[in-house]
C-alpha cells in the first residue's frame, strides 16, 4: 500500500501530467524514483524506484527519469557513469509538479556524454576519492551537458561546480543556465572554493544564472579554460567574481564575459587576472558591456568598479560602472532597481529567478 505522501506526490504530478498532455506535449518521464520507493521496483510512476542512482542507471539514450517530490540521501557519490546522445539526450530531472532534493555529490563521468541534469534542489558533496584531491558538488567530466534551473549549494563546505580534470576527463560543450549557485566554499576563505570551477573545459557556456554569496571566486577560470561564453549572470558578493588565470603550458584564453552584472566582492576584486604560475598571459579574453560595482571594505579593490589593473591578459571594453540597487538581497530577492544595471543585463536572466521564492 501506498504511503499518504507517495499518494500525495503521484496526484500532483498526474495532475501535470495531464497539463502537458492536453497541451499537445509529448511524454515527459520515462521512469521514476521516489524516497519512498522499493528495492524490487519496475521503475513506473506507480511503483517508483528508491533511489537517484538507481534511476540513473536505469536510463539509456532519448530517455528521462523523473524524481518524484522528496530528499534523495545519497552516502557517497551518484555516478552516471552512461549518457545519451547529441540526438537523443539522457535526462534527470525533477517530476512535473514536484521539487526534488539531492543530497551527496553528483559526477558526471567522460563515458556520460549529453546529460541533461535539471530542475533539481542539488546540496552537498561527499568527500574526496583520494587524499589531496578537491571535491565539488556537481563535478562534470564529459561533454554537451547541461545544468538548467537548478538550485546548487552546499552550505559553505567546497566548491559547487567543477568541469573538468586533466585525470578523470575534460569537459567540453557544457551549458549551465537558469540556476542559483551560492553558499558554496569554507569560510573563512581558502582561496580554492569557488562557485563555477572551469577548469580543464573548452566552450562553456555560463548564460543567465544567479551567482552569490560564494566564499571565494564566483567563477574561477583556471587553469585551462578556453573559449567561455559568460552572459547574462549576476555575480555578487562572492569573495572575488572572476578570476583569469594559468599553469605552467596552460593559459585560459578566449573566453568572453559580456551583459553580466559583476558586484560587491567582499574579499578581493570584482574581475581580476593572475599569471604567475603560466609560461605566459592569456590571449583573447573580454570583459565587455558588463555592469561593475565594488564596495568592497578595503578601498584599494574599488577602483575601476573593482577591476583589477593593470589587465594583464583580459581586454575591457564598454563597461559601465553603476549601482545594482538588488531589491533585497539579503533575504535571495534579486531583483533589479538600479537603471544602469538593468540596461546593461535587459531580460537575459529571468525575474522569476530572481525572486526570493526561489532562493530555496
Amino acid at each position: 500500500m501506498k504511503s499518504k505522501t507517495l499518494a500525495a506526490a503521484l496526484s500532483i504530478v498526474a495532475a501535470a501530467l495531464l497539463l502537458a498532455a492536453c497541451s499537445g506535449e509529448p511524454d515527459v518521464c520515462t521512469l521514476y524514483a521516489s524516497p519512498e520507493g522499493s528495492e524490487g521496483a519496475s521503475g513506473s510512476i506507480e511503483d517508483p524506484f528508491p533511489s537517484v542512482q538507481r534511476l540513473a542507471d536505469s536510463l539509456s539514450p532519448g530517455q528521462t527519469g523523473c524524481l518524484l517530490e522528496g530528499t534523495y540521501i545519497s552516502d557517497g557519490e551518484i555516478i552516471l557513469s552512461r549518457g545519451g546522445r547529441e540526438d537523443a539526450r539522457l535526462t534527470l530531472r525533477s517530476a512535473p509538479g514536484a521539487r526534488a532534493e539531492i543530497r551527496g555529490r553528483l559526477w558526471i563521468r567522460r563515458s556520460a556524454d549529453y546529460v541533461t541534469v535539471q530542475d533539481l534542489d542539488l546540496v552537498g558533496s561527499a568527500p574526496p576519492r583520494n587524499p589531496g584531491d578537491e571535491s565539488s558538488s556537481v563535478t562534470v567530466n564529459a561533454r554537451g551537458v547541461r545544468l538548467i534551473n537548478n538550485n546548487i549549494t552546499n552550505h559553505n563546505s567546497t566548491i559547487c561546480i567543477s568541469l573538468g580534470n586533466p585525470r578523470w576527463g575534460l569537459a567540453s560543450n557544457t551549458l549551465i543556465k537558469h540556476n542559483r549557485i551560492h553558499h558554496c566554499g569554507k569560510l573563512p576563505p581558502t582561496n580554492h572554493h569557488h562557485g563555477i570551477y572551469i577548469g580543464y573545459a573548452t566552450h562553456t557556456k555560463v548564460i543567465a544564472n544567479l551567482i552569490y554569496k560564494n566564499a571565494d571566486r564566483g567563477i574561477q577560470l583556471y587553469p585551462n579554460a578556453q573559449n567561455s561564453t559568460i552572459q547574462g549572470n549576476i555575480i555578487d558578493a562572492n569573495g572575488e567574481g572572476i578570476l583569469f588565470s594559468g599553469l605552467r603550458e596552460h593559459s585560459s584564453s578566449g573566453n568572453l564575459l559580456e551583459n553580466n552584472i559583476i558586484s560587491n566582492s567582499r574579499v578581493r576584486w570584482n574581475v581580476a587576472a593572475n599569471w604567475r604560475r603560466a609560461q605566459a598571459p592569456g590571449t583573447d579574453n573580454l570583459l565587455s558591456r558588463n555592469c561593475l560595482w565594488a564596495s568592497n571594505e578595503d578601498p584599494a579593490y574599488n577602483g575601476n568598479g573593482g577591476v583589477k589593473f593593470p589587465t594583464t591578459g583580459f581586454n575591457v571594453k564598454d563597461n559601465v560602472v553603476a549601482p545594482p540597487e538588488y531589491r533585497d538581497p539579503e533575504l535571495g530577492d534579486y531583483r533589479i532597481n538600479g537603471e544602469g544595471c538593468k540596461a546593461v543585463i535587459g531580460d537575459l536572466i529571468p525575474e522569476k529567478l530572481l525572486r526570493p521564492e526561489n532562493g530555496r
